[in-house]
């Protein structure tokens, strides 16, 4: 068969041009249908150009003559192959240039834009990293099964380099990969941004809230030295008046308590000012957005409109004289207002003063008071950068997590067979998905303490205590703390840094974040688990498999 001058089959290069043009001419029919067809049709062939020039580009970077790269080299020619990889990259292909026809085009803009980018890359990332398990535990398993291991390190290479060589392979197309998800997602978004919107606040919503990256920052006390020492002092009279139930529950009276105070704090009684301060602004002059989503906590009007005055560092907003203009907002919905320059880069941080000027609904005897959430009811963003760096680094995110796939999944296949590599691989990554729900879901049950060492000082008290009451369930409960503590704090978070709903909010993912998983997922992890693989094998028949 006769080669290109990139080395590659001349049957594959003449395969991939026809792809390409295949999809181009599919394009330019659909161009002046419905925008939705044509982001299809543009993302469709913007993937599949990629794919076709990424393949030779990594080949290339492979061709050294290193047994790692040749390792690497083969394991990236062999997910080229495999009917698998095929499937699961037609669903990556097809179900990204395919949502923008499933929105409802008369669906706001910005909710529109919102659900492309978070549908998107979170089927890529669960079809990439079923993918990649896959790969993995194929790859090894294979030569191993096959007897091909045997004239793999027949040549000068160790196993450690055959282990390293996989995973390199693996982590090289899933690079690739992860950028192909990230161009099809981008050239999607653009396009459907650039259509029509509902109205000017709908155009504002996607500029100002979900293409760009903004740094969030929650609400303060006023004074949080007195706050605290609130919330000590009404922990501590639980636990003179009911001291049963605080031992029974430490940890839930002390996360009830905080939940009443965080409650109470946010709340804006009627004829009431409540202060709640924004640190570390850094005097920006610009950029600056208030979001709140007021409720009313009478339930007989729960939908009824919500009436406030707002101070931004002690001046009236929107100023009418020397008093700030009264504002009605309807309750239960989420704004966000973009603040004036000169009234917030006066200090460091932001004060806001919000007042209760709610009126008495017809049929009621009193006013209605004026709740925040805690957490998203009434934060503070300050504009960082764009959309497309912030999607850069979702994109790393989501390929260190392709990393830490591949290693279990290598290690996984150096010590099992497929079927069960490929399970324990997979219920590792379920496992990864969901750590965080899990500790919600035993929290109560496992923390018990400030610290490290006061939990389990405290876990073994109350195993103790539990034990002299003939409490036996209660008591092993307890000391299957320290196994469900261990396993959760051992397995990694795969939804800890938020990264697609970040991206979709147009909340900025920190530096800090990027490199953090960068570190784990690329590094300290895959080493442990190589390492793992390495014993494994080392010890490994690999004449009888």
């Amino acid at each position: 068969m006769t080669r290109g001058r990139e080395g590659l089959p001349a049957l594959t290069v003449a395969a991939w041009l026809g792809a390409v043009i295949a999809l181009v001419a599919v394009g330019l029919v659909v161009w002046l249908g419905p925008p939705a067809a044509r982001a299809a049709a543009t993302g469709a062939a913007a993937m599949a150009v990629g794919y076709g020039a990424g393949v030779p580009a990594l080949r290339r970077i492979l061709a050294r003559r290193s047994g790692i790269a040749s390792v690497a080299g083969a394991v990236v020619d062999e997910a080229i192959r495999l009917r698998s990889t095929l499937v699961l990259l037609v669903l990556v292909a097809a179900c990204i240039p395919l949502l923008p026809l499933l929105l409802d085009p008369s669906e706001r803009l910005a909710y529109r834009v919102q659900f492309l980018v978070s549908w998107s890359l979170g089927t890529a990332s669960l079809f990439l990293c079923v993918l990649t398990a896959c790969l993995a535990c194929g790859s090894v398993c294979g030569d191993i099964e096959s007897g091909r291991i045997q004239m793999t390190l027949a040549k000068p290479l160790a196993r450690w380099e055959y282990l390293v060589g996989k995973w390199l392979g693996l982590v090289l197309y899933g690079l690739l990969l992860v950028g192909l998800a990230g161009i099809g997602c981008a050239t999607l978004v653009w396009m459907l941004a650039a259509g029509p919107a509902a109205d000017a606040a709908d155009r504002d919503a996607v500029t100002g809230q979900v293409l760009v990256a903004r740094r969030r920052i929650a609400p303060q006390p006023a004074d949080p030295a007195a706050y605290e020492a609130a919330i000590a002092a009404a922990l501590a009279q639980l636990e003179a008046d009911e001291a049963d139930v605080f031992r029974a529950a430490p940890a839930a009276a002390r996360q009830r308590i905080r939940r009443d105070y965080d409650r109470q704090w946010h709340t804006v009684t009627p004829d009431m000012v409540t202060t709640f301060v924004f640190p570390g602004l850094g005097r920006r002059a610009a950029d600056v957005q208030l979001q709140m989503e007021p409720r009313v906590t009478n339930v007989d009007v729960d939908l009824a409109d919500v009436r406030f005055a707002v101070w931004l560092n002690g001046r009236p907003w929107p100023p009418a004289g020397d008093e700030p203009r009264e504002q009605t907002l309807p309750s239960r919905a989420r704004h966000v207002f973009d603040l004036p320059p000169e009234l917030v880069a006066t200090a460091d941080d932001l004060e806001v003063r919000i007042a209760n000027r709610n009126l008495v609904p017809p049929g009621e005897t009193r006013a209605t008071a004026i709740t925040f959430a805690p957490g998203d009811g009434l934060m503070l963003f300050v504009r960082t950068g764009g959309f497309t760096a912030n999607l850069l680094r979702c994109l790393a995110i989501t390929w260190c997590k392709l990393a830490l796939v591949a290693a279990v999944g290598v290690a996984a296949a150096a010590a099992f067979d497929f079927p069960s590599a490929i399970l324990a691989t997979l219920v590792l990554y379920a496992g990864a998905v969901g750590n965080d729900f899990f500790r919600d879901a035993l929290g109560s049950y496992n923390v018990v303490g400030d610290t490290a060492w006061g939990r389990a000082a405290d876990r073994m008290w109350y195993a103790a205590a539990h034990l002299q009451e003939g409490r036996i369930y209660a008591a092993v409960r307890m000391l299957l703390g320290f196994v469900t503590d261990g396993v959760l704090w051992a397995l990694p978070s795969f939804s800890a840094d938020a990264a697609i709903a970040s991206l979709a909010t147009g909340v900025e993912i920190p530096r800090s974040v990027v490199l953090s998983r960068l570190v784990l997922f690329g590094g300290v992890y895959p080493l442990l688990c190589g390492a793992l693989g390495w014993f494994v094998l080392n010890r490994r028949d690999l004449v009888r498999g």
